[in-house]
């Protein structure tokens, strides 16, 4: 498990790879141990994503009946949609990796991607903090959860254009399999899963 003096290291060279400079890989372990070990950043994140389904919980109960019981079942639910929303676009990558013909490209993504992910789940627990704790703060916590949401979209394409080799076409391409397939999983899971507030669907 990585300490935290290495993720200081890391989201330098993210940093530096995101403003363009390929100077950032320095600060990255992109060998095929460092891509396993990339994955160590789900567990970095797991106490800003535990925010996130604290939120949603009183999200869950605010539109469900007096007496909705929402136990450990419901938070490992809330766990497997966060962790399919992470590895498929992923898995998705990198089937297509050969076919679109990028697969040199796909431990630099991979762990790329993956330690991207610490911050943005910190930052997005931001909004969700300020919902949970102040009432009727809901209208701040969306417009701060919607400018994150961009920001972490223009990262993440600028990210991939810079390990691109600031080729816009594959750039966009791999940046779209990125964020759509999660985008996508965000709507139907928590459906499938029973963790979206039935008065919440009806409306949608």
């Amino acid at each position: 498990m990585p300490q935290i003096e290495e993720i200081g290291y890391y989201l330098k060279g993210l940093w530096l790879l995101i403003l363009g400079d390929k100077s950032g890989f320095d600060w990255l372990d992109i060998s095929a141990p460092g891509v396993w070990r990339s994955f160590a950043a789900i567990l970095w994140c797991l106490p800003a994503m535990a925010v996130g389904w604290a939120a949603w919980r009183l999200f869950y109960l605010e539109q469900m009946p007096q007496g909705t019981e929402t136990g450990l079942l419901f938070i490992f639910k809330l766990l497997l949609v966060d962790t399919a929303m992470w590895i498929v676009p992923l898995v998705l990558i990198a089937m297509l990796a050969k076919p679109l013909g990028y697969a040199d490209l796909l431990a630099p993504i991979i762990v790329t991607t993956n330690w991207l992910s610490v911050p943005t789940v910190y930052a997005m627990a931001v909004p969700l903090t300020i919902r949970l704790i102040i009432p009727g703060a809901e209208g701040l916590a969306y417009l701060l959860s919607f400018i994150l949401l961009i920001a972490n979209f223009t990262a993440i394409f600028r990210l991939i254009k810079t390990i691109a080799d600031d080729q816009l076409l594959l750039a966009s391409a791999i940046s779209a399999l990125l964020i759509l397939p999660s985008l996508m999983l965000s709507e139907g899971l928590p459906r499938l899963f029973g963790v979206m507030p039935v008065f919440a669907a009806a409306l949608q």
